[in-house]
């Protein structure tokens, strides 16, 4: 299929990654996809869905395997074929994301913080607990001590009932003092919170992304396949974005921040493609039950307030 100038390019800058993260493009298929299609996915689908992005049918295999090994996806064999899902860690795991990526959680801040400092965390997870905190946009502000500005959330509970780690830590819920520095806080957030690094982030998402918004504004009728992969790029480059960032509030970021435009351009393009990928989804990919079924009513409810 000969795809429209800027596809063409968004392809080549991802077949040129390198490395390219197999693994977390499968993730971002089974969370924006599968998770709204009947959970499950087909691995010859999955050969069929990345094969346009050059993630050929050998590397699939292996970046699968890895995802089963690392306890993120499961299989179940019906005859010689092989179905996957998220295991209940890995669906846990990328619900918190999706509450972040698809903008459905509330992220309006009233001056608290919370401060969590891990006191008995099993060494076998540290590890994941740590991700997991900084996907939820904790920082590490001195050693053994991170912050989030907030107040706690769902995400922080499923967390710490994952990990059975209620009682390995201590929570606080805190305030800036007007006896501190203000200068002195913004020059933390801006150093834990690398905001250069995830504001050039943004900047590079956006670079990529606005002429695909350009161009899918001015379509008429979209390629069921074509709309697919820019929409998977889209989510997945989005969700790449978004793991350097934390919902700061205003007061305590540069001017000028990209993150809200990124978000803006998400939400807009990711409604433009929504009808004609699903096409694709529900007509060219399979499940454990032959085609996959309509969406889910949550697929309505993403990207809330661009819809509004």
């Amino acid at each position: 299929m000969a795809h429209p100038p800027a596809v063409r390019r968004l392809l080549e800058k991802f077949r040129d990654r390198k490395p390219m993260r197999s693994t977390s493009l499968i993730i971002t298929l089974f969370g924006d996809t599968a998770s709204q299609h009947g959970h499950t996915l087909w691995l010859g689908s999955l050969v069929q869905a990345l094969a346009p992005l050059g993630v050929n049918e050998r590397l699939v295999r292996t970046s699968v395997f890895r995802l089963v090994k690392e306890g993120w996806l499961e299989a179940d064999r019906v005859g010689r074929r092989s179905y996957y899902r998220f295991t209940a860690h890995g669906n846990a795991e990328y619900e918190r994301a999706a509450r972040r990526i698809y903008a459905t959680e509330d992220t309006a801040w009233e001056g608290h913080w919370q401060i969590l400092i891990p006191l008995a965390i099993a060494e076998g997870d540290r590890d994941n607990f740590r991700r997991s905190l900084n996907w939820q946009g904790f920082r590490a502000i001195a050693p053994g001590t991170f912050a989030k500005p907030g107040s706690p959330g769902r995400a922080l509970q499923e967390t710490l009932e994952e990990f059975d780690a209620g009682d390995k830590v201590m929570l606080f819920d805190a305030t800036s003092s007007t006896l501190g520095s203000a200068r002195r806080l913004r020059k933390l957030v801006h150093e834990s919170w690398q905001l250069d690094a995830t504001a050039a982030a943004y900047r590079s998402f956006l670079d990529n992304f606005r002429p695909l918004q350009r161009w899918a504004a001015r379509q008429q009728q979209l390629d069921p396949e074509v709309a697919f992969i820019v929409r998977t790029l889209l989510i997945h480059d989005y969700r790449r974005a978004l793991l350097h960032d934390t919902p700061l509030p205003e007061e305590l970021l540069p001017p000028g921040w990209p993150g809200a435009e990124a978000l803006t351009l998400t939400g807009k393009l990711y409604q433009l493609l929504a009808p004609a990928s699903t096409e694709y989804i529900t007509g060219r990919l399979e499940g454990g039950n032959g085609a996959l079924p309509p969406a889910s009513a949550s697929f309505a409810a993403r990207f809330p307030t661009i819809r509004r």
